[in-house]
């Protein structure tokens, strides 16, 4: 079948067939680097990944660009409260000067793209930041300014959506049932509540020069200018998070569109949030995991990746330790499995690369696809070597470095102490014999010794903890 994906911008899932020798442009919302990425915000990239690694196998060209936002996003969705690269000048007790603030989003873009690398995410082919594209930002306002769209108020420039008539087309917002407020700060300056920032006059020494006064540009200005620097106006895809719909991916068409009269982008993604018990996850709030805490919890970064792909990227995913444990169980047999199949050449099963291709193609749908690799993963009827083969091939839209990491992981078991393999041995002959009050200590036990066991179809996997 061909490749079909959801658009939020026409509200249904769009065959995507441009001709295969087609560069594919892709912008990806990339992270306002003030803090580090929580888990929550990488879910964003893995769906990101997983489309460009799709697009790839299915014999595109893609060209792909994620920004580093380090000035200009406000605390609020909106116009209001501090940028959040003061709000982390004022937590880490810098300077509040551009210097300063480039050295903290050098330390957190850095982070960034090792938790990139952590979860086996294809580096962007650019990965420019907003604060060096200022000259840029200005004159795309500039332009705005001309055509009639921008006005200005006491804090800064201000684009009037009232000149744009199909404002809130994305995700089909209805601006009529919103309240004043709920996403953007109220200003009674304002013309209309819904309007928003093109440059934000600064309240201290901090910004840059411009017509309008010493300042920032708005946070939605940067994407614009940046997406169209790199890809070109209009360009094939969008992603971001579904929070991006309201307010800051609106905003980013109607400033592209109402400066050069034509799309932005012909296909915009978006994926469903993380959530854990108290709502999604948030940098602000307490619920602020990151791929560190999961690493000192035990959890292999690609096992979480497994664990994200176990859902539609449009499907709310509740969080929970125990199901991320059991997804990384199910990545440790996988890659046990695929360490123990023949290495002899083959060509796979053209049947299952079939239904996971059919699975992939409707829309990322990388959940069912799993269910067919499983499937031939415990097949009596097939070869290994088919198995393996196909495992590989399909692994090349997964990203899950199966190959490299069933090694590991087989250099990890073989290097486990005996004492530990007996300990592991008793364990399981506690659980055959369902005395599992006795497993789980001796469980706690192995732990204790800085150990970890897995229990798979083939009998339990010990190794060292991460």
């Amino acid at each position: 079948m061909p490749l079909k994906l959801y658009n939020t911008l026409s509200g249904t899932k769009d065959p995507f067939d441009l001709p295969k020798d087609h560069i594919v442009t892709m912008y990806n919302c990339g992270p306002t680097v003030y803090n580090y990425a929580h888990i929550g915000n990488l879910r964003a990239y893995v769906f990101a990944d997983i489309l460009r690694r799709t697009l790839e196998y299915s014999g595109y060209t893609v060209k792909q660009v994620m920004n580093i936002t380090d000035v200009g996003h406000l605390t609020s969705d909106g116009d209001g409260g501090d940028d959040k690269m003061v709000k982390a000048l004022k937590r880490l007790g810098k300077p509040m000067t551009l210097p300063a603030m480039r050295e903290v989003a050098d330390i957190y873009t850095e982070a960034f793209k090792k938790d990139l690398e952590a979860l086996n995410i294809l580096a962007p082919h650019e990965m420019p930041r907003a604060s060096d594209h200022i000259k840029e930002d200005i004159e795309l306002i500039k332009t705005l300014e001309e055509k009639g769209f921008a006005y200005r108020i006491s804090d800064g420039l201000y684009f009037d959506t009232a000149k744009f008539p199909t404002y809130g087309k994305l995700g089909n917002i209805n601006l009529a049932g919103q309240q004043a407020g709920a996403r953007v700060e109220v200003k009674s300056e304002k013309k209309n509540q819904k309007d928003f920032t093109l440059w934000k006059l600064s309240s201290n020494e901090l910004g840059w020069e411009s017509p309008w006064g010493r300042g920032f540009p708005g946070w939605h200005i940067e994407c614009s200018v940046m997406s169209r620097k790199y890809l070109g106006q209009p360009f094939d895809i969008h992603t971001g998070g579904v929070d991006h719909i309201p307010v800051h991916h609106n905003n980013e068409i109607a400033q592209s569109e109402s400066a050069y009269g034509v799309p932005l982008a012909n296909f915009w993604m978006h994926n469903e949030h993380l959530i854990i018990a108290d709502g999604k996850m948030a940098k602000s709030g307490e619920n602020f995991i990151t791929l560190q805490t999961l690493q000192g919890r035990g959890i292999h970064p690609l096992a979480f990746r497994y664990y994200l792909l176990q859902t539609h990227y449009r499907s709310p995913l509740n969080f929970s330790w125990e199901a991320l444990e059991a997804s990384q169980n199910a990545y440790y047999r996988l890659l046990q499995s695929f360490s123990l199949f023949s290495s002899e050449a083959s060509e796979g099963s053209s049947l299952i690369r079939s239904r996971c291709s059919e699975a992939i193609d409707d829309d990322l749908n990388t959940s069912v696809a799993f269910g067919y690799i499983w499937a031939e993963v415990k097949q009596p009827g097939v070869s290994t070597a088919d198995k393996r083969a196909t495992i590989l091939d399909l692994d090349k839209v997964f990203g899950l470095d199966i190959e490299n990491q069933s090694k590991i992981l087989a250099s990890q078991t073989e290097s486990v102490p005996p004492e530990m393999k007996a300990l592991a041995t008793e364990r399981e002959e506690a659980r055959k014999a369902k005395n599992f009050t006795l497993s789980d200590e001796i469980r706690k036990q192995i732990e204790k010794e800085g150990f970890e066991v897995m229990d798979t179809d083939s009998g339990p996997l010990i190794r060292k903890k991460l």
